[in-house]
């Protein structure tokens, strides 16, 4: 199967691509003969069309006729618009977040395409799973509270003292906290679900705090002496809030609601790396590079969904060490256990539940909504 390489995006500020190309040559032969470049793919990167194609033997086409000339397509970001262009039947791989995307999960069905979500992919190893791309998903966190400081202007190392609460330790939220270390936060508290004793890979000099959901769905946070008080309260004394958490779209946890707005009392700045609709937060929304922030109350909240694109070359080169193991699997269209349990849809059958819970559709084809 040749696999098209989309280098550019519709979406505004995206400029990672899914294969860097200084990473080209590293594809053994018989793989690479199979991908077709985009026209100017490797321009950004200091690599014109003729070297690629020295290397893959295949001259490079221009964006619209790859989705005509080849099968299956790796694109980072596709937005829905690219979905109308592909051909029925398309395998498509990317950050798909087909749960949430009810109008790509709609393209998936009506042209029976196959939606591999990098999102899913996870190496299954002896003790636990490990995010395919968690470098990049520690980079969202990195960059995140880079852009989200320099728009509010604030630094620890400089001017008045700051308390940050970060929520999750995940790779985002690793991310983060190397940020602001980085710029000499150092009154910096984690919360997680697991107790403190628990918490692996600690980063020294950071607090770790644990939190709770009660049986009436409150999130708390646990004292050292094990009282229980609304984690609302909590963040409502923080400066900065960066929140890491992935979440399940059927049974999101809510931090500050409606009614926990008012406690805030002073201006605080949430950097929500999450950024999923009305999850974390009851005000969540993304927002986007050229409306990066809005405020509500005393809040001024952050939530740019593709940060990593701030440092396009270094992100894009984590993403292709990731993807560049499975690309033969692709091409010769043999089984693998990480795309399979990652293919969301397939030939427009839906394979990932949550899909059906989150949208309300019926359990069979078409999956209609309710």
């Amino acid at each position: 199967m040749n696999i098209a390489i989309i280098g550019t995006s519709k979406k505004e500020h995206e400029k990672r691509v899914p294969i860097h190309p200084d990473q080209i040559s590293w594809i053994p032969a018989e793989t690479r003969k199979h991908l077709f470049f985009e026209k100017g793919y490797g321009v950004p990167f200091g690599m014109d069309d003729e070297a690629i194609s020295l290397l893959t033997g295949n001259r490079l086409i221009e964006r619209e006729k790859l989705f005509h000339v080849c099968k299956a397509i790796l694109i980072t970001k596709p937005v829905p618009e690219d979905f109308e262009e592909m051909q029925d039947g398309t395998l498509v791989c990317g950050w798909l977040h087909s749960v949430q995307q009810s109008i790509i999960t709609q393209y998936a069905i009506d042209k029976k395409l196959t939606l591999i979500a990098w999102e899913n992919m996870y190496h299954h190893g002896e003790r636990d799973l490990t995010h395919i791309f968690y470098k990049n998903n520690e980079m969202a966190g990195y960059c995140g509270v880079q852009h989200a400081l320099q728009l509010m202007g604030i630094d620890g190392g400089y001017g008045p003292k700051r308390k940050v609460a970060v929520i999750s330790m995940g790779s985002a939220s690793r991310g983060a906290l190397y940020a602001l270390q980085g710029h000499g936060f150092n009154d910096i508290t984690v919360y997680t679900r697991r107790p403190s004793y628990l918490t692996i890979d600690k980063i020294p000099g950071i607090q770790y705090q644990q939190i709770t959901k009660n049986a009436a769905g409150l999130i708390e946070v646990i004292g050292c002496n094990g009282d229980k008080m609304p984690f609302a309260n909590e963040l409502a004394d923080a400066d900065i809030i960066v929140n890491g958490v992935l979440q399940n779209p059927n049974d999101p946890d809510i931090y500050v609601g409606e009614n926990d707005i008012s406690k805030f009392k002073k201006p605080c700045l949430i950097i929500d790396i999450s950024c999923s609709l009305g999850m974390g937060f009851s005000f969540a929304r993304p927002t986007s590079f050229s409306d990066p922030i809005f405020k509500i109350g005393n809040i001024k909240y952050y939530a740019v969904d593709h940060t990593p694109s701030l440092l396009w070359n270094s992100a894009s080169w984590e993403i292709s060490n990731g993807i560049l193991p499975y690309l033969s699997y692709i091409v010769e269209k043999s089984e693998n256990k990480v795309l399979k349990d990652a293919t969301d849809i397939k030939d427009g059958k839906i394979l990932n539940k949550d899909i059906l819970s989150f949208q309300n559709r019926t359990l069979t084809y078409p999956y209609k909504r309710l």
